[in-house]
């Protein structure tokens, strides 16, 4: 029987609470998506990104799920990537109408495109200005179907 929706899954473990305890102000902390292949996942935002892992992969037995958080820096500095993998999930996940697309920064657009197409990305739109004198925007596919956006960063 799973426990009540008031009852602590396990007991606090504060190394754990990495989000930090003396924030002055909200800030953006992570975005969980759900992943049917946790490792193809973790090599698309890893090596396609140079994301890195935040810690080790983890458990969540009352939830029968693992997680590993995903991030171009720290905790601290937010913006992560939550990869979830239900254990006992069948069949591919829907987006529904809500989802829109997860957008990362990147300096070098170009290579980038070649390098997540290398590793079997699907690429929606090759790199382009969306806006006259704007930066480019392209866009792909992550291995369970979400839409990313790439914006470049750097100007030539």
């Amino acid at each position: 029987m799973p426990p009540a929706d008031d009852a602590p899954a396990q007991l606090y473990n504060p190394r754990l609470w990495v989000w930090g305890a003396d924030a002055s102000k909200p800030r953006l902390l992570h975005t969980m998506i759900r992943v049917r292949d946790f490792d193809a996942a973790y090599r698309f935002y890893t090596q396609g990104f140079g994301m890195k892992p935040l810690g080790d992969r983890f458990d969540v037995p009352v939830r029968r799920s693992s997680a590993q958080f995903l991030g171009f820096d720290s905790y601290e500095s937010g913006g992560c990537i939550e990869l979830v993998q239900l254990w006992d999930a069948k069949g591919a996940y829907t987006h529904g109408t809500g989802y829109g697309h997860i957008s990362i920064g990147v300096p070098d657009i170009g290579p980038t495109v070649s390098r997540l197409e290398s590793m079997g990305a699907e690429v929606t739109l090759r790199p382009k200005p969306l806006l006259a004198g704007g930066p480019q925007v392209a866009f792909v596919k992550d291995p369970d179907g979400y839409d990313i956006e790439l914006i470049e960063t750097r100007r030539p």
